[in-house]
């Protein structure tokens, strides 16, 4: 019985949001320290923002014979950084196996806000200097305006939840009568 209850608890602890956090913040950074032994750039790690940017722009450099600026270690590598890729496949496979893959409807002007949204966020997270993850470095290495950037991303994030939030009560509301 004692057996089965430490399991649980393990199983509990696995799957918390804080201990996959922390265990993802320390292979981050031991990914970030083997990239920067490898003659990668400090705080390229794992940039969602860079890493999209490099595909795309190294994808148009291939087809068009254009010169696009790709980073010097993605420009370097055997592929692109495809790091994206892999976050929407295991994304993917995540939200099947515990079955919270669903298909959103939504009218265009939704679509076209999700669309928009989207396209901001990656345009203010090059202006940062890459995502949320190279902010941190960043931040790590001393760079104040990181920190900001930091900041910032916070705000949105409880602005934006704030949102969603007024928008669901008001759904719930118009339900109810």
């Amino acid at each position: 019985m004692e057996d089965e209850s430490k399991s649980k608890n393990l199983i509990k602890m696995v799957r918390s949001p804080i201990f996959l956090g922390v265990i993802i913040g320390f292979l981050a950074a031991l990914l970030q320290s083997l990239l920067y032994s490898a003659g990668g750039p400090e705080a390229y790690g794992f940039c969602v923002a860079c890493h999209t940017r490099d595909m795309v722009d190294d994808l148009i450099n291939s087809i068009f014979g254009t010169s696009l600026v790709v980073a010097p270690f993605s420009a370097a590598a055997f592929a692109p950084a495809l790091s994206i890729i892999g976050v929407m496949i295991g994304a993917l496979i995540a939200a099947k196996n515990n079955k919270e893959f669903r298909i959103k409807k939504a009218n265009f002007k939704g679509a076209l806000l999700y669309f928009l949204g989207g396209i901001f966020v990656l345009i203010f997270a090059l202006l940062l200097g890459g995502c949320p993850y190279r902010a941190a470095l960043r931040f790590a290495y001393g760079d104040m305006l990181a920190f900001i950037g930091i900041l910032a991303i916070a705000l949105g994030v409880f602005v934006g939840t704030r949102i969603v939030l007024f928008q669901m009560k008001k759904q719930i509301e118009e339900e109810a009568k």
